[in-house]
């Protein structure tokens, strides 16, 4: 696993040091997910966070790559069938997947204040994700006992994203503050086949974040 994750240092160190101008931050926030392909689902909030370098392409275009970890997943119930010869407990689940993400962006500088030193940008590129850890908590409403079920066998150790945002940021001088507004959509399926809890093998991410950043 931890190779998997080193797979993407040389991508990243080649952005980085490809342009002697680049900006260094840290960015984070939170993920609000709601994947496609589970019945009775609601979203999951996770945490996002990491670095990144930012370079300037030409006046108003820049771009970022960023390095970040990233909880995804979704809250659902199985509702009790009284239809059943053997009817099974209502149950509460959350499918947990944590990825280790390289957003590549574009960043566009759509709007500056006259005023006051704020810009508006907008943004998109892919992402690219790496499955380092999924599993699925069931908890019995009738009996409160708790299962947790490891589903990293049964989840693909990849998914490509399409990243898209937009969100203003401050220049305080030597550091810029900024605030973002993403979605990031999945473009494969999260699960190999299909899973506890009535989860579908052509289920895809599909995540909201809301996310600072510091810029130095």
């Amino acid at each position: 696993m931890k190779l998997r994750i080193f797979m993407f240092a040389p991508v990243l160190i080649g952005l980085m040091v490809a342009n002697a101008d680049a900006q260094f931050g840290v960015t984070g926030g939170v993920n609000i997910s709601g994947p496609k392909g589970i019945s009775n689902a609601s979203v999951k909030d996770g945490v996002i966070a990491g670095v990144f370098m930012q370079y300037g392409l030409v006046e108003g275009v820049s771009l970022r790559p960023e390095l970040l970890f990233s909880v995804k997943g979704a809250n659902w119930q199985i509702p009790l069938d009284p239809l059943s010869a053997r009817p099974q407990n209502p149950t509460n689940n959350t499918l947990t997947l944590t990825y280790v993400e390289v957003p590549i962006l574009l960043r566009l500088d759509m709007l500056t204040l006259p005023i006051l030193p704020i810009n508006v940008d907008i943004f998109a590129g892919p992402d690219f994700a790496l499955n380092v850890g999924s599993s699925v908590r069931s908890t019995s409403t009738i009996t409160g006992r708790t299962t947790v079920i490891s589903e990293s066998g049964n989840t693909y150790p990849f998914d490509f994203n399409i990243a898209v945002g937009a969100g203003p940021s401050l220049n305080l001088g030597s550091m810029t503050m900024g605030a973002e507004a993403r979605y990031t959509f999945g473009t494969s399926p999260v699960l190999k086949n299909e899973t506890v809890g009535g989860i579908m093998k052509d289920g895809r991410n599909g995540v909201w974040s809301i996310m600072a950043s510091l810029e130095f």
